[in-house]
């Protein structure tokens, strides 16, 4: 049977709609899954008559009655993958009155509090080229260095290594992680973070018997070194997707790592400059169908994950 991938709307005023209109008004994707629509009907009127739509329980502030609806029915077993557009995380929380940080959180809160238990989500990026993963996700800056810790990264390399073996079928995973510091500290002068974080974590990782060599000075390393890894690991935010982004904008996936859940997303805003215009670019939204009908399918022959 084809998997059937749940997508939501995104935010209405945004490209969100009109990219998931694009993409299925084509009958590509549909040999590879069964698209289901996680929205309000009136954005999507070209697609009412061959793709099912189920609307939000709520209109307000429907981006993200769409993600909690998405969430019940993946519970329920009704859909196989969810595939989310583009949110505004500001509107959301001024909204909602909540901390809307991201998909990626909001989805791991949604696991702790109906499994009862805690779960470490890693935000984990593919392309036809490369994949990426971050150790720290939407952080201020000035706060990485005291967020990182043994325990989160080796909660993030088991993740990747165990999402690599189980989702992407390589059996044994070569991971490259960054340093933190420029210069990966140059021997602690520019930096302790190497020496006293990082450096245990590879003769951890060794003795778990996972690949993992660095750290690596991130300025160098996208120049040539990532080729020769299975993913890399980045410590923040945008050490790792400025230059993934650069090489690989429009046709990479976002895809979450460590819940029971599959759920990819396309890998751009919301795009409010050229919202309504018809300019937008599908292909990020088409990549991202297509993994989760691919890991959907993959999951089917696994036990629980993660």
């Amino acid at each position: 049977m084809k998997p059937v991938i749940g997508i939501t709307q995104g935010e209405p005023t945004g490209i969100g709609p009109e990219i998931i209109a694009k993409v299925l008004q084509k009958s590509s994707l549909l040999h590879l899954c069964t698209p289901l629509i996680i929205g309000e009907p009136k954005y999507f009127k070209s697609l009412q008559k061959k793709i099912t739509i189920i609307p939000p329980r709520s209109s307000r502030v429907s981006s993200y009655e769409a993600l909690k609806l998405a969430f019940q029915l993946s519970l329920e077993k009704k859909i196989d993958a969810i595939v989310t557009a583009p949110v505004d995380k500001h509107k959301i929380s001024k909204e909602k009155h909540v901390i809307f940080l991201g998909h990626t959180e909001f989805f791991k809160k949604a696991c702790e509090k109906h499994f009862k238990r805690p779960f470490h989500s890693t935000m984990f990026f593919v392309s036809p080229k490369e994949k990426l993963a971050l150790a720290t996700t939407h952080l201020p800056l000035k706060k990485v260095s005291g967020t990182l810790s043994k325990e989160l990264l080796q909660k993030t390399i088991l993740n990747v290594h165990h999402g690599l073996r189980s989702l992407f079928r390589i059996s044994n995973p070569k991971l490259a992680l960054l340093g933190l510091n420029p210069h990966a500290g140059e021997g602690g002068l520019l930096g302790k973070e190497e020496k006293e974080i990082l450096a245990p974590i590879l003769s951890w990782a060794s003795h778990q018997g996972i690949c993992l060599e660095g750290p690596f000075a991130a300025d160098s390393f996208f120049s040539a070194r990532w080729r020769f890894f299975d993913a890399t690991i980045a410590l923040y935010h945008d050490q790792g997707l400025a230059p993934f982004k650069a090489r690989n904008f429009h046709s990479s996936t976002n895809v979450t790592l460590g819940l029971p859940i599959i759920r990819t997303s396309v890998d751009h805003g919301v795009g409010y400059d050229i919202a309504g215009k018809n300019k937008a670019n599908p292909l990020s939204m088409i990549a991202a169908i297509e993994w989760a009908a691919k890991l959907a399918k993959y999951k089917r022959s696994l036990p629980w994950i993660p």
